[in-house]
């Protein structure tokens, strides 16, 4: 069974009480309207641009706010592309990389 909702990442600098900024990652869960396998002709143009996309989510235009990583099934994810279906739903595309991998 696939999950019905996903986790988008996004950094934001904080800043300690000496001054020293770090980056902290905030998760954002959204629900997914529809999660599709990547189409051929899609795997192998991401390919030859050094991509290896793995997954197409469609979401709510409204949820998305340019966020580069997001996880599904407990697996972090880059977003490569966005793309605008209709006004209100966008499909990302996105792969998973040897270093999102994480270790146990």
């Amino acid at each position: 069974m696939r999950d019905v909702s996903c986790r988008l990442l996004s950094t934001t600098l904080t800043t300690d009480t000496i001054g020293v900024q770090k980056e902290r990652k905030i998760e954002t869960e959204i629900p997914i309207i529809k999660v599709e396998d990547v189409k051929a002709s899609e795997f192998y143009k991401g390919n030859e641009q050094g991509y290896k996309p793995s997954l197409r989510l469609h979401i709510s235009a409204l949820n998305y706010n340019n966020e580069a990583e997001l996880i599904y099934n407990g697996i972090v994810y880059t977003i490569i592309r966005a793309q605008e279906i209709t006004t209100d739903e966008l499909v990302l595309v996105c792969e998973r990389k040897i270093k999102n991998v994480k270790m146990q």
